[in-house]
């Protein structure tokens, strides 16, 4: 039997890397630290034949990608995922080393004994942990820092036996299953949920953007209210064959730059709001160079409050600093002391928000509030971007969502109507904007989910935009921050 339950609801798991550390260097009652059996290779009971089909096939034919993993990994090999590892996997001769019930010492056991022999693979993909964190079927449960190790373990091994292989290592996937005897729960799935997150953060840590690589693909098994897709995974712990080919659709672009060849994924995919891409457009400052400030700062500021947008939020105040404030004292007003963080980019669209999500910005952040103003450009139509439909936009905001959910399941979300543009009433980006604004508004019924519009408040009654709000029909002046802020003060009141 199983239960499912909102990522909304779960809570930050609250062991830091430093603390657990600290812990860890002092002494048992016998004056011995604790062995991390997640890094001690282990031969895993029950999977000998499987093991020995392996090595033979790695001795027999060199193959230029590996899957390594668990039973996730594992079920790829079954008729009804046949499709998904005929179309993106079997064109580049791979060899799935997956294994049902594996656990980091096991995966190190199998690739020091032979699974690796003849081998020189371009790429080799590592999902593992989700068995380290079982509760409710193992005698010995690690924690998140121990998964961790374990999976550095795996990635030292593969370095040194496949130096010219790039490694990229998936997070690991959602699980929000229960185990039950009779009315009693095995172990905690909220636990077992809590412990992944966290290791999925440190395991980040590992990339180097060179040889080891890291993905996150979890929000396609997600719905809006932040709990698992049953279609996708309908066991909330393993993809069903078409949870298994969204998957690989959204691990294809990464998979298939590192691969050095052409993308395997043949739907057609119109909506360029959806594709994640880095800078389209030249502005006032530097994007790459902003983006990497971001990931500088992020972590140092532990931010309660993280507001993700364009050129609006961009300019607006806060770090990281930007080339133009227009709104410090409205800042100041609504934040005072409390640690935001600004990811407004001038110029981006809901694609540039995807592709910064996607390279880092968010991870291992847990801010109580997450402010999403973000849409306008999409309707811009320049030679480097094509613009969208209001129901494209929408789509785009959507998957920034899941996103933001999937790498912190607790934050409260807000999302912001977009802002109206333009002198007058007749202004072709009004009823644009107007209607990406009454699709957008169904986010507002998703729990954990707030839709603000407060366009109104920045218009005459004929409808006229003043230059004193927006001076370049826009962005908004300090006095157009101040209407902002002071609608976003009763939903954040709540913190204090």
């Amino acid at each position: 039997m199983t239960h499912r339950f909102s990522f909304c609801d779960q809570i930050l798991f609250g062991l830091t890397l430093a603390a657990v550390l600290s812990a860890a260097a002092m002494p048992t009652a016998q004056g011995r630290q604790p062995a991390n059996t997640a890094v001690i290779p282990s031969q895993q009971k029950g999977w000998a034949a499987r093991h020995e089909e392996k090595v033979k096939a790695a001795r027999a034919e060199k193959h230029d990608l590996l899957l390594i993993g668990d039973s996730i990994t594992h079920n790829l090999d079954l008729p009804p995922y046949k499709a998904v590892w005929d179309q993106f996997f079997a064109p580049r001769r791979a060899l799935n080393l997956g294994y049902s019930g594996a656990r980091t010492e096991n995966i190190l056991w199998n690739l020091q004994n032979g699974e690796l022999d003849n081998q020189s693979p371009k790429v080799a993909v590592l999902l593992i942990g989700t068995n380290n964190s079982d509760d409710a079927n193992y005698p010995i449960v690690h924690t998140p820092e121990q998964i961790a190790e374990g999976t550095q373990a795996i990635v030292a091994l593969l370095r040194e036996k496949l130096p010219e292989t790039k490694i990229l290592l998936l997070r690991i996937f959602p699980r929000t299953n229960v185990y039950r005897k009779g009315n009693e729960e095995l172990g905690s799935a909220r636990r077992r949920f809590q412990t992944n997150l966290r290791a999925a953060e440190l395991v980040a840590r590992l990339a180097d953007g060179k040889m080891v690589h890291c993905l996150d693909v979890n929000h396609v098994f997600l719905r809006l209210d932040g709990s698992l897709d049953p279609e996708r995974m309908p066991d909330l712990l393993h993809p069903s064959p078409q949870g298994a080919l969204a998957w690989a659709r959204a691990m294809e672009p990464t998979l298939c730059q590192l691969m050095g060849d052409s993308n395997r994924d043949t739907a057609a995919v119109d909506n360029t709001a959806l594709a994640p891409v880095p800078k389209l457009e030249n502005d006032c400052y530097d994007w790459y160079a902003r983006h990497a400030e971001v990931l500088k700062v992020k972590n140092q500021l532990a931010p309660e409050v993280v507001l993700i947008g364009d050129s609006i939020t961009h300019f607006w105040a806060g770090p990281p600093r930007a080339p133009i404030q227009n709104g410090p004292q409205a800042w100041q007003t609504l934040f005072g002391e409390r640690r935001v963080l600004n990811l407004g980019f001038g110029w981006d669209r809901t694609q540039n928000v995807l592709w910064r999500l996607d390279h880092g910005e968010f991870d291992g952040l847990h801010p109580r509030w997450v402010i999403i103003n973000i849409g306008t450009n999409n309707f811009s139509t320049t030679a480097n971007a094509r613009a969208n439909t209001p129901a494209q936009v929408a789509e785009g905001i959507r998957a920034i969502c899941l996103r933001v959910r999937s790498k912190s399941p607790e934050s409260r979300l807000i999302v912001m109507g977009v802002l109206p543009r333009g002198a007058k009433a007749s202004d072709p980006f009004r009823s644009k904007i107007g209607e990406l604004n009454k699709l957008a508004s169904e986010l507002g019924q998703v729990p954990g989910i707030t839709f603000l519009d407060i366009g109104e408040k920045f218009l005459q009654p004929d409808g006229e935009l003043p230059r004193s709000l927006m001076n370049d029909f826009c962005h908004p002046t300090e006095a157009g921050y101040a209407i902002w802020a002071a609608a976003l003060a009763p939903l954040l009141a709540g913190d204090r």
